[in-house]
């Protein structure tokens, strides 16, 4: 995968073509590595972007997994791509690293950008503007021959919805069902129901 999504959608279809699997259209969406901040440290700092960091970065901790500091999507990265060096690393595990982030024990923390909890506590994703990760976009695969026999439009539909589905709004549908607790499929409907894309409860 490279960061461009066109480029790793077409290569991605192409080989799973060869195995009988065919990827439908990707959704704008990414779950991939998400660099955050608190809101408050986001404006006091004026973080908005990795890039953001190569100036501070040094009186910072970063929390992430204990693999980070031999990842190239992780500190390794950080440093090539970005000339970001962190002052102090914590390896802790995702309910840590979440604990810390909100306890200020760590400045920064590697998440997922899908994460329900970014949405939670209003905390900054900080963006990729270099490009340091790959494409990640949320894409729904099928049978080829599933594909080829049904009589609807299978991927047109598909392509519909995924067109409308941001990584911000599935982020916030993570947030409604993990930590609000509502049921998925209530979620599910909600959304698609708000964007037109099937009919209300009520017209059902």
């Amino acid at each position: 995968a490279v960061p461009d999504p066109d480029v790793t959608f077409a290569e991605a279809r192409s080989r799973m073509l060869e195995h009988g699997v065919t990827l439908l259209p990707s959704a704008p969406a990414q779950n991939s590595n998400a660099f955050v901040v608190t809101r408050a440290l986001s404006a006091e700092r004026g973080l908005t972007r990795i890039s953001d960091l190569a100036a501070v970065a040094a009186e910072m901790t970063l929390g992430a997994p204990p693999e980070c500091p031999r990842r190239a999507l992780c500190a390794v990265g950080l440093s090539e791509v970005y000339g970001v060096t962190f002052g102090e690393f914590e390896p802790l595990d995702l309910d840590g690293r979440v604990a810390a982030l909100e306890a200020g024990t760590i400045d920064v923390a590697l998440l997922f950008s899908t994460d329900a909890v970014i949405a939670a506590r209003d905390w900054v994703v900080l963006e990729d503007d270099r490009g340091l990760q790959p494409a990640e976009n949320v894409s729904l695969a099928i049978r080829t021959e599933v594909l080829e026999r049904s009589d609807v439009d299978i991927e047109a539909i598909v392509a519909n919805v995924s067109a409308q589905l941001t990584t911000q709004e599935l982020r916030e549908l993570n947030r409604q069902v993990q930590v609000d607790r509502v049921p998925a499929e209530d979620v599910a409907r909600t959304w698609l129901e708000a964007r037109g894309l099937i009919e209300t409860a009520a017209g059902a």
